[in-house]
């Protein structure tokens, strides 16, 4: 069974005999495991069902340590790194020679970040070494933001969770790629905007493309138990507000409805904060479905859409 714990040496110990942690950011908890060792990263995948064709993300307790991952690391990079870590950004770099190609997904670029989260750095600072970290879920499902969520995935297995409390971000860090001979490129959306990293950069961030592959870009992801629609402000739902059996999630201005209603708020950072906590309550009731009212478009609510897009089917 999953054990939760508090101790940071005792997930030190783990991660030393090439066994995997739970670990909490501020974004999601992620499924850690000492990033030099091959066959602990072997694991990831294996316990979370992951591809191997998806990369996973580096976690460092600070910036110099990127200086044993990646290589040809620009002003840009610097310059972000300055701006926004610790915190939800990963940049994608070049990767030094020497670096797993497990890591990496076979790409001779690697992804990197620094975590905002005091249990996270101790427990880098108390490895002395830097981790893989991909959301704690089972590849596709909801993303945890609480040790409970995690318990709940890996209820049969024997895992060590380091509890930290609720994330404060609650979506996945911001993906962003700085390689020689293209221009600044975002490859996932997260909650440190484009705007703000076109601020400090100076210049725009492309969309996407690019050739470089990036975590969270299968098209259902993030994904509850239960069927899970979205739906738009012009679509008339009042023909199923009396079902009893009906989860819905609002963007502020609930509905009365006879179901289970979980209304998130309409400031980007609450919902962002509250929404996989939202599906992990809904999609443990006995319900037959769960319906989304879609939140307001624009660049503040960019990687709320990319999460609902890949949850949640239209209607």
């Amino acid at each position: 069974m999953a054990q939760i714990t508090d101790q940071i040496s005792l997930a030190v110990t783990t991660l030393n005999r090439g066994e995997l942690v739970a670990m909490p950011t501020e974004t999601v908890y992620g499924l850690a495991a000492d990033a030099a060792n091959e066959a602990a990263v072997a694991k990831v995948f294996t316990l979370k069902g992951r591809p191997a064709t998806n990369p996973l993300i580096v976690h460092v307790a600070d910036a110099s340590w990127i200086n044993d991952w990646a290589c040809d690391i620009s002003t840009d990079a610097e310059a972000l790194m300055a701006a926004f870590w610790p915190g939800p950004l990963t940049l994608v770099l070049p990767a030094k020679a020497g670096v797993s190609r497990t890591v990496t997904a076979g790409q001779d670029t690697v992804a990197l970040r620094m975590p905002a989260h005091p249990q996270a750095l101790a427990l880098l600072n108390g490895l002395g070494r830097a981790l893989v970290a991909p959301s704690a879920n089972k590849y596709m499902s909801i993303s945890p933001t609480s040790s409970d969520h995690v318990a709940r995935q890996f209820a049969d297995d024997e895992l060590l969770i380091l509890e930290g409390g609720n994330c404060e971000v609650g979506l996945e860090s911001t993906i962003v790629a700085l390689l020689p001979g293209d221009e600044p490129r975002l490859l996932r959306p997260g909650m440190v905007t484009v705007a703000s990293i076109e601020a400090v950069l100076g210049r725009p961030v492309a969309q996407q493309s690019g050739g470089v592959v990036a975590p969270g870009q299968h098209h259902r992801h993030y994904s509850p138990g239960l069927p899970c629609y979205r739906f738009g402000a012009n679509t008339d739902m009042s023909h199923l507000y009396q079902a009893e059996d009906i989860g819905w999630i609002f963007c502020g201005g609930g509905q009365p409805v006879a179901g289970k209603l979980i209304d998130l708020g309409a400031e980007p950072e609450g919902y962002a904060q509250g929404l996989y906590d939202a599906l992990y309550q809904l999609d443990h009731q006995t319900l037959s479905a769960i319906y989304i009212a879609e939140p307001p478009h624009g660049s503040d609510w960019q990687a709320v859409h990319n999460r609902l897009e890949r949850a949640a089917k239209p209607l």
